[in-house]
């Protein structure tokens, strides 16, 4: 059973995916509204794979924030779990950048194509969240040699010198 803070997440997490429902629309009918219609000699089959491929990220973007959204039923039909906080970071946090990106780049090019530009942030920060938590700490990390007790640490240098004698035997 739920207590009462799941339940006002459930009904805060409805009015979330509401109001990001509310920006996705406003973002297309902005977009066909100005590029499309009013500007309809600037339409070409660009700017209408331009609007697909932004709508294409919107709605993925919404998806995954919906999934996190998402509140858990008992079998008995009741509330197990609320679903996550969709104000926290993370993926969650990422999901709403790249859905505020592209519902403002479509609004944006309404101005001046130059604005497709902006989707190159995406993929310059994911470049940049790779470099940082993954490339740059495992080249950089020290290389540390394997600890060795002294019974071993003699055992190998004397191996060592045996091994040397031998060359300096047959030269």
């Amino acid at each position: 059973m739920a207590n009462a803070g799941a339940k006002k997440r459930v009904d805060e997490n409805k009015k979330h995916l509401q109001n990001l429902k509310i920006a996705i629309a406003v973002g297309v009918a902005a977009y066909v509204l100005v590029r499309l219609l009013l500007r309809g000699g600037y339409a070409s089959t660009w700017h209408i794979v331009g609007l697909a491929g932004t709508f294409i990220l919107e709605v993925f973007a919404f998806q995954a924030i919906n999934n996190f959204a998402e509140p858990e039923y008992g079998a008995n039909g009741e509330l197990v779990y609320g679903g996550a906080d969709l104000s926290m970071g993370g993926m969650c946090g990422y999901w709403h950048d790249l859905l505020y990106i592209s519902v403002f780049v479509q609004v944006a090019t309404c101005i001046t194509t130059w604005f497709w530009f902006t989707l190159l942030i995406v993929p310059g920060f994911a470049g940049y969240l790779l470099w940082v938590n993954v490339l740059q700490p495992y080249m950089s990390a020290p290389r540390a040699e394997p600890e060795m007790d002294e019974g071993s640490r003699r055992r190998m240098e004397r191996t060592q010198q045996r091994a040397e004698r031998r060359k300096m035997k047959w030269r």
